[in-house]
């Protein structure tokens, strides 16, 4: 009988190399945070949002560099809170803070977090230009009467500069709330954000890349502490403590104790 040969080819050493390199160290990096992601029930799906947080992190050489734990935190607090970060939806976004990475929650994120509790029908949010000022566009009322009316200049390219911003919150039982909040105000919040004042990270800041969404959402803010707390849901309690340690990163320490937000309930947020 012949004796037949192997055609098995021998495995090339290079070869070896790239299997023990199918991943890359942010793939690795996030991988870490799977088994307390999985833990929570979001109903987010831990491959995907690894994949969108591995997109955001190998596309940013600054988030990169940053704090290592603080990366994997921030993969976990995404399931805390239940926000995918799908770039497409815009509900939550990784950006640098204090030396770490954080997950930031933008307006249409806090949006669906309040709708989805329950006691809210509907949130609005918006932002006033000066020309919608100079036109009668913009017209409020506080009090027994209070109302809000704008029109805004949607097709108009030269609007002015941004001169404020308001939100309303719509309850599911009839009536609604609203907060207004001027230049000045949200100018000195924008000042106070650590990611903006470090010229290192500035370009990376949603401030400056996403002006006027910050203002909404500084407004959304405030109206938020005026809003009743009694059917919160986890996922909305998770996203007030993750709101209060980034703006607790964000105040200097003389400033850091100020009511500025209030004090989160008991969540489980990761820092």
């Amino acid at each position: 009988m012949t004796e037949q040969k192997s055609t098995t080819q021998p495995v090339k050493e290079s070869e070896k190399k790239a299997e023990i390199k199918k991943y890359s160290p942010m793939q690795k990096l996030v991988g870490q945070a799977k088994i307390a992601f999985e833990k929570v029930e979001s109903g987010l799906d831990f491959n995907r949002e690894a994949n969108f947080a591995v997109q955001i992190l190998e596309g940013n050489s600054y988030l990169q560099k940053l704090d290592a734990q603080s990366i994997v935190n921030s993969v976990k607090n995404i399931s805390l809170i239940g926000l995918t970060l799908n770039p497409a939806l815009k509900y939550a976004y990784l950006v640098p803070r204090a030396n770490k990475c954080t997950m930031d929650i933008s307006y249409i994120g806090m949006i669906k977090l309040l709708t989805d509790a329950g006691t809210i029908k509907n949130v609005v949010a918006d932002v006033v230009y000066q020309k919608e000022i100079d036109q009668d566009k913009f017209k409020f009322k506080k009090g027994t009467d209070a109302f809000i009316k704008h029109e805004p200049l949607v097709f108009e390219k030269d609007k002015g500069d941004l001169v404020g911003a308001y939100a309303i919150a719509y309850f599911r039982d009839g009536g609604s709330q609203f907060e207004l909040m001027g230049k000045d105000e949200i100018e000195k919040i924008k000042l106070t954000s650590e990611s903006y004042k470090n010229e290192k990270t500035r370009q990376y800041s949603p401030w400056e890349n996403w002006e006027s969404e910050m203002w909404k959402k500084t407004v959304l803010r405030r109206l938020f502490k005026m809003l009743p707390k009694t059917k919160m849901s986890d996922k909305l309690i998770a996203a007030v403590a993750n709101e209060h340690t980034n703006e607790m990163d964000d105040l200097s320490k003389e400033d850091k104790y100020k009511d500025m937000f209030d004090e989160p309930m008991d969540a489980e947020i990761i820092e």
